[in-house]
């Protein structure tokens, strides 16, 4: 167990660790945005949350004491058992909100690679229910046992609502696979129907195969845990692999550049694209899209959280080449 704890909480540091070397050497600290700072947050909610779990496997927990084991117990073995419980109490709070942020870091990740091409109503709509599910799940932690104290009550033991917390496990199991369905399903399509370079379609096939592979890993895990004996041990041991399994699924598309010859080219300056072929293509596109946008905003509908434009691509393709022949395509650029 101890074992497990450190190497999960090493995989992931080392994950983070790589996503700021790229993010620093190919745009630089002001060019961060807001996926970039909540990956702060998440260093603090991961090691909080293994800290709290190490030490809650040394100490115990109401959740390893029989009924007829309690009036055997002294005083001080009370006061440790507590503790233990305490600390292991404090890990429903940090793994949902390392989970969460990272959901939040998907939808910034969103808003970056399609610079504004996705709508506002869309992006905020996500955003708005992550908040929520993040607000029931947090409420279902603090509320379900009461008074609240008995969370970490050893003499005497209260029920199992309170020790194992099952209500809890569906919670987050129900709340955890809602919000990655919503995430995945209404922007991914869209994502994939724009203009975007090779490497950002490759992105976004990363993300929804990381984001499956997720819904997988955490219905997993609350089927696992709640079919085991409980434990400290089997509570943790399966969240701390679903908490890298995340993170590297949300990041691996940030990583992507470490696989493009560039990255690596002898003197690249920190903090400015490694590629000029590359930033050329970028600036080229979103000059591409923003007359898309300006040409239909008209003739296009978007329905709210749809991925399909109600011409077919054929006909828009015809429609922004007719455009670019009565008018001078900014800086020069040409299909």
């Amino acid at each position: 167990m101890l074992m497990s704890i450190q190497t999960w909480y090493a995989i992931g540091m080392v994950i983070i660790a790589l996503r700021h070397v790229v993010r620093l050497r190919t745009v630089g600290f002001r060019g961060y945005d807001g996926d970039d700072y909540l990956s702060f947050l998440c260093i603090l909610l991961y090691t909080v949350d293994s800290t709290m779990g190490y030490f809650a496997y040394y100490a115990g927990g109401n959740i390893n004491v029989k009924p007829q084991q309690v009036d055997s117990l002294s005083d001080e073995d009370v006061r440790i058992l507590e503790m233990g419980s305490k600390m292991e109490f404090v890990t429903w709070y940090t793994y949902p909100g390392f989970v969460w942020v990272l959901k939040f870091s998907i939808l910034f990740f969103y808003r970056r690679l399609t610079k504004g091409l996705i709508k506002d109503r869309t992006l905020k709509f996500l955003f708005l229910v992550c908040g929520l599910t993040w607000v029931a799940l947090i409420a279902t932690v603090s509320f379900t046992c009461w008074p609240f104290h008995d969370n970490w009550t050893v003499r005497p033991l209260p029920g199992e609502h309170c020790i194992f917390r099952a209500q809890n496990f569906y919670a987050l199991a129900v709340l955890n696979v809602i919000t990655d369905v919503f995430i995945l399903t209404i922007p991914a399509p869209m994502l994939w129907h724009l203009r975007l370079p090779l490497w950002k379609r490759v992105g976004v096939t990363c993300l929804l195969c990381g984001g499956l592979f997720v819904i997988s890993a955490a219905i997993i895990r609350a089927a696992l845990t709640l079919m085991a004996a409980p434990s400290v041990l089997t509570i943790n041991i399966w969240g701390y692999r679903e908490t890298v399994v995340a993170l590297l699924a949300v990041t691996a598309p940030v990583l992507s550049p470490l696989f493009r010859p560039g990255f690596w080219k002898r003197g690249a300056r920190i903090g400015r694209p490694v590629d000029a072929l590359h930033r050329e293509a970028e600036e080229e596109i979103g000059a591409i899209e923003r007359r898309r946008r300006r040409l239909f905003s008209s003739k296009i509908k978007w329905d709210f959280g749809s991925s399909l434009m109600v011409l077919p691509v054929g006909q828009v393709e015809h429609e922004v080449r007719h455009h670019d022949h009565h008018h001078s395509a900014p800086c020069g650029i040409r299909y």
